[in-house]
């Protein structure tokens, strides 16, 4: 004798309310209900500060959706840098601090490892490329020796391909040739570019511009 189809979609739907009921819920409710401790900001703290164990808080918060790199120990925290502004309440993820202190300028602080930043002095307009250099620029040196009568000027194969990070004026003040100067405000001239280099390339910057004149 077949079962009813009916009989059998009502034993279905009876052991699956019962598997929601017994397994599914409570399983859902202990997750959401369940609570962690961590570490939270207590105080204001500007980008760059160093925070210390009076800036933090440890506060117990529901551990539902919860991320697992955030802080939870205050020694974790304490004594790094905040690489960001941070406010009360806040909570505290990898990419909020800094082991290392932070310089004010943000280029500076994305520099790979294995690299470094130098800065090269630029004497002339010309050699500044008219003041015309950004901050992402790739850029190519050339070099100028009077002393050199045969050859005076020579292209520098290691240099032909560097990252311009930021172009400062006579006060290390960086300079932003996309805004145009106010009417009684004095136009800025670039006198140093700071670029992204290898250690090998830096070398050879601080070489050339002692014993003559880059052109970019």
């Amino acid at each position: 004798m077949k079962m009813n189809n009916r009989f059998i979609y009502g034993i279905l739907s009876i052991v699956l309310a019962a598997v929601i009921a017994f397994i599914a819920i409570p399983a859902v409710t202990s997750r959401t209900s369940s609570t962690c401790e961590i570490v939270r900001m207590k105080t204001a703290v500007t980008r760059g500060t160093l925070i210390t164990p009076d800036d933090l808080e440890l506060v117990e918060v529901g551990g539902f959706n919860l991320p697992d790199s955030v802080a939870r120990r205050t020694e974790d925290v304490a004594g790094t840098y905040a690489a960001a502004d941070l406010c009360p309440g806040d909570y505290i993820l990898p990419e909020k601090v800094s082991s290392v202190p932070l310089s004010s300028d943000l280029s500076l602080n994305e520099i790979p490892d294995g690299m470094v930043a130098i800065s090269i002095t630029t004497q002339t307009l010309a050699t500044s490329l008219s003041d015309k250099l950004q901050g992402g620029d790739i850029i190519r040196l050339y070099h100028y020796d009077d002393n050199n009568v045969l050859e005076p000027v020579s292209d520098i194969p290691e240099l032909r391909f560097v990252k311009v990070l930021s172009v400062s004026d006579s006060k290390g003040l960086d300079v932003d040739y996309t805004t145009p100067p106010e009417e009684d405000e004095e136009r800025q001239q670039t006198a140093t570019i700071t670029v992204l280099a290898t250690p090998e390339q830096a070398m050879l910057l601080t070489r050339y511009e002692n014993e003559g004149i880059l052109h970019v």
